[in-house]
């Protein structure tokens, strides 16, 4: 299983990221950015505590902050994706530059 830190994610987003998460589910921009650090600081693999910690603690909607997470953890997917192809790339590169001397 791939280890998660949703709180790395949410810092590399940055604050303008976060409010264009939250303003389709009606968050201003400081709640989002509230609601996206607090699902961050309870979030350890169970996104189902994480979101009702998050709602105890901002006073949110559970199904807001539902949804705050999955585009959160898309992006967190997302980005690993994205590191396994460059790594994936270079390794490949690599292998053929030996193979082909260069």
């Amino acid at each position: 299983m791939l280890d998660i830190d949703l709180g790395k994610i949410v810092t590399k987003l940055g604050e303008d990221t976060l409010a264009d998460i939250g303003a389709p589910l009606g968050l201003s921009r400081e709640l989002s950015i509230k609601a996206a650090y607090s699902l961050a600081s309870n979030f350890h693999g169970n996104k189902d505590e994480a979101i009702a910690a998050a709602a105890k603690e901002t006073g949110i909607g559970k199904d807001v902050l539902e949804a705050m997470i999955a585009k959160l953890l898309d992006e967190a997917r997302q980005q690993a994706m994205g590191a396994v192809k460059d790594q994936a790339a270079n390794a490949a590169k690599g292998m053929f530059g030996k193979f082909f001397g260069r």
